[in-house]
C-alpha cells in the first residue's frame, strides 16, 4: 500500500527530467543515507516491492516439466543433433515417431499429446533409458544418457519424500554433488541443447531444492497429486450428483 501510494502521489505527477534527477540521487546516494531514508527522499523511484516471493517448487509439476525435457533430449539423441546444425521439421517428426514407437513396444507407453504425471513417472526410469538407447547410434552417447538418468534418479527422492531428512538422508547429503555433476553433463555433453540456457524446472531442480527443504522441511509433502485427483472426483460429482446447471452444480456438491 505504501509503495502504491508513493507511485500515485509522486511518480505519475513528476516530469521525466525530475524522475531522472531523482534516479541519479538513488544511484549515487550523495548524502550517504540509509536505504529507508534514501527511499523516502526519492519517493517511488525505487519503492518497496508489492509482493515478496520465495523460491518454491511443486513436486508433481517438477516431474512433468523435467520429463518433457528428457523426452526432447531422447529425440535429439536418436537424431544425433549434436552433429547437425539445424535439422528440418520432417527429421524431427521422424525421430519423435521412432521414439514413440519404441516406448510403446518396450514400455507399453502410448503417446500423449501433453505430458502427464503417470507418463512422466514411467518415462523417468532406467528401463525407459535402456529402451531409448537401442535407437541411439553410439555407445558414448548411450552411456551419457544412462548417467544423466542415474543422477536424476539419485536426486528425485529428495523432492518427492515427505520428510527427506529421515527418508533419504544419503541422497539429501549428496544432492549438491549430484546436481553439480548433472549440470556439468548438460553444459558439456549436451551443450548443443543447453549452451547457456536451461528450462525453469531443471533450474529449480538443480539450484533450489536444498534451500527450499532447509526452509520448509519438505517439497513432496505439498505435492499437488491430491489436488489433481480431487479434480477428477469433482467432475464426477458435478455430472452424477448435482443439478445440471452452472448456477447449482457446485452448490449441490459442496453443501
Amino acid at each position: 500500500a505504501e509503495a502504491a501510494q508513493n507511485m500515485v502521489l509522486h511518480s505519475i505527477t513528476r516530469s521525466h527530467e525530475e524522475n531522472l534527477e531523482r534516479y541519479e540521487i538513488w544511484r549515487t546516494n550523495p548524502f550517504s543515507e540509509s536505504a529507508d531514508e534514501l527511499r523516502d527522499r526519492v519517493k517511488g523511484i525505487s519503492a518497496k516491492p508489492f509482493l515478496e516471493t520465495q523460491p518454491t517448487l511443486d513436486a508433481l509439476h517438477c516431474d512433468i516439466g523435467n520429463a518433457t525435457e528428457f523426452y526432447k533430449i531422447f529425440q535429439d539423441e536418436i537424431g544425433e543433433v549434436y552433429q547437425k546444425v539445424s535439422p528440418s521439421r520432417e527429421e524431427r517428426r521422424s525421430w519423435r515417431a521412432a521414439l514413440d514407437k519404441q516406448l510403446r513396444k518396450k514400455m507399453k507407453l502410448k503417446p500423449v499429446m501433453r505430458m502427464n504425471g503417470n507418463y512422466a513417472r514411467r518415462l523417468m526410469t532406467l528401463e525407459a533409458v535402456e529402451a531409448v538407447c537401442e535407437l541411439v547410434p553410439t555407445e558414448e552417447r548411450r552411456e551419457a544418457l544412462r548417467e544423466l538418468m542415474r543422477l536424476y534418479l539419485q536426486m528425485k527422492p529428495v523432492w518427492r519424500a515427505t520428510c527427506p531428512a529421515k527418508e533419504c538422508p544419503d541422497q539429501l547429503c549428496r544432492y549438491s554433488f549430484n546436481s553439480q555433476r548433472f549440470a556439468d553433463l548438460l553444459s558439456t555433453t549436451f551443450k548443443y541443447r543447453y549452451n547457456g540456457k536451461i528450462t525453469n524446472y531443471l533450474h529449480k531442480t538443480l539450484a533450489h531444492v536444498p534451500e527450499i527443504i532447509e526452509r520448509d522441511g519438505s517439497i513432496g509433502a505439498w505435492a499437488s497429486e491430491g489436488n489433481e485427483s480431487a479434480n477428477k472426483l469433482f467432475r464426477r460429482f458435478r455430472k452424477m450428483n448435482a443439478r445440471q446447471s452452472k448456477a447449482f452444480e457446485l452448490e449441490d456438491v459442496l453443501k
